[in-house]
Parts: C-alpha cells; sequence; structure tokens
C-alpha cells in the first residue's frame, strides 16, 4: 500500500503537478470572483514551470547528485568480485513485443557489458523486477540479460535477480545473492542521478561498493541564451533529480541509506 501512495504522490510534488495545483487553484479563485487571486496563481504556476524547465535550473540541480561520482572509463575501475547492475534502463517484453525496448538509461546495461568484457569481474548481477505485477510482462532482469547477451556477455556470466521493485529491496536481495557466493566487493552499476542513494543503500547492507556510474546528463556548449529557454528535456531532468533527492530524504528517515 505505501509502495502505491508513493508511486502516486510524488508525481503531485514534482514541479509540473505543482504547476497543475496552482492553475486548478487559479480556475477555482476565478469561479468565485477572485480574479486577483486567479491571476497571481496563474503567474506563480507559469514562473515555477519556466523556472524548473530552463537548462540552468536543470543542470546545477542535476550536479547536486552527479558531482560525487562521476562517470569513469571501464579501463580505469578497480576490479571487483561482482558486477550489480540496476534496473530503470530497459522496458522488458510485455505482450507481444519481439524484443526489450531500451530506455534513456540503457547506458547501464551497456556500461556493465563494457565492465565484464574489460576483465573487472567475472559475474554481473542484474537487479530489476516487474514494478506492478501485470500480467504477460516479463521481469526487468530478464529483459536485461537479452540485451547483455546481444553486447557479448554469456548466460554463465549472468545472476538475474527478478523480485525487487526499489532500490532498496535492490540492495536487500542482491546482498543475500552475494552473500551465497562470497562475493564482497561489488561494481555498482546505474545513472549519476541515481548513484548516491544507490551507494548509500548498498553500503548499508554491508556489500563493499565501488561505484561505476554511467548516464549522467550533459548538454553541449551553447550560447549562454540557451540556459533559460525552457525544454521538456530539462523538466524531465529536473523532475528526476527532485524526485531522487526526495527519495534519498525517506530513505535516511527510514534508515535505509
Amino acid at each position: 500500500m505505501l509502495f502505491l501512495l508513493g508511486k502516486i504522490l510524488t508525481p503531485l510534488v514534482l514541479p509540473l503537478g505543482l504547476a497543475l495545483g496552482a492553475g486548478l487553484l487559479a480556475l477555482a479563485s476565478l469561479a468565485r470572483g477572485r480574479s486577483r487571486t486567479a491571476a497571481g496563481l496563474l503567474a506563480l504556476s507559469l514562473v515555477w514551470l519556466w523556472g524548473w524547465s530552463t537548462p540552468l535550473v536543470s543542470g546545477v540541480l542535476s550536479r547536486t547528485l552527479t558531482a560525487r561520482y562521476p562517470p569513469q572509463r571501464a579501463e580505469v575501475l578497480p576490479a571487483a568480485d561482482a558486477i550489480v547492475l540496476l534496473g530503470g534502463g530497459v522496458h522488458p517484453i510485455t505482450g507481444d513485443m519481439a524484443s526489450p525496448d531500451m530506455r534513456a538509461a540503457a547506458d547501464r546495461v551497456w556500461h556493465a557489458a563494457r565492465l565484464y568484457q574489460a576483465g573487472k569481474a567475472p559475474l554481473i548481477l542484474a537487479c530489476g523486477g516487474e514494478v506492478w505485477d501485470s500480467p504477460n510482462t516479463q521481469p526487468e532482469a530478464d529483459a536485461m540479460q537479452t540485451l547483455l547477451n546481444a553486447f557479448g556477455v554469456p548466460d554463465s556470466a549472468i545472476v538475474t535477480e527478478s523480485a525487487s521493485r526499489n532500490t532498496r529491496q535492490n540492495a536487500v536481495l542482491s546482498a543475500g545473492l552475494a552473500a551465497e557466493r562470497g562475493i564482497r566487493r561489488v561494481l555498482l552499476v546505474t545513472s549519476g542521478w541515481h548513484m548516491p542513494r544507490s551507494v548509500a543503500t548498498f553500503r548499508r547492507v554491508g556489500l563493499d561498493v565501488i561505484p561505476a556510474t554511467t548516464d549522467s546528463p550533459r548538454l553541449p556548449p551553447r550560447p549562454w541564451i540557451f540556459a533559460i529557454i525552457p525544454s521538456v528535456y530539462s523538466l524531465s531532468n529536473s523532475s528526476q533529480a527532485l524526485r531522487e533527492h526526495l527519495g534519498l530524504l525517506v530513505y535516511r528517515l527510514r534508515g535505509w541509506a
């Protein structure tokens, strides 16, 4: 129940949800004849949404998460007992789909394959279940295994953990599998914005973690004026970063990170 409640409430406190909420309050105020209040709420919602949609704000907010664990080439990372690959980058096969769908964060799978091929660990632990328990949908770990195979990683080098639904469960279930195999030190592969919470959570369950960051948001150099021009990409990045800060706060309060 708490899992579902969190999934429902989180979008409501992100920039788009709050802007829409302010817009609805503006309409309610207008219906009651409070035109000044309505105008103020509408202006506030537009300025709020514009701010979070700019590369300037999005970039600053993203760097508060990504600066601590910058990406490194596979060749320069130290060796470990295993590579832990966290889900979130692949949409698993559903219904009549012929193959997994690679999302924006699918660099995670590619980076894990690179680490394996660079000889950094003999095993990849792919973590990710089916969040909504939908029928005819495979766990994400199985979808990642399919892609890892396509990238040259054999089944014999892959262990799947397909029951987890969030980062906490990723860590707890991975720690159990690691203990069974005598694994202590792991290269943790996830996106830059997700790495701070992931590292803290995996260390909390007793694993020795080496961050192997990938998929960090970046924009090519452009004239300064583009820093204040709103875009869907920047709004998405701002929302993702805020969601992650909220998740990290909740995990700390619950003693998970």
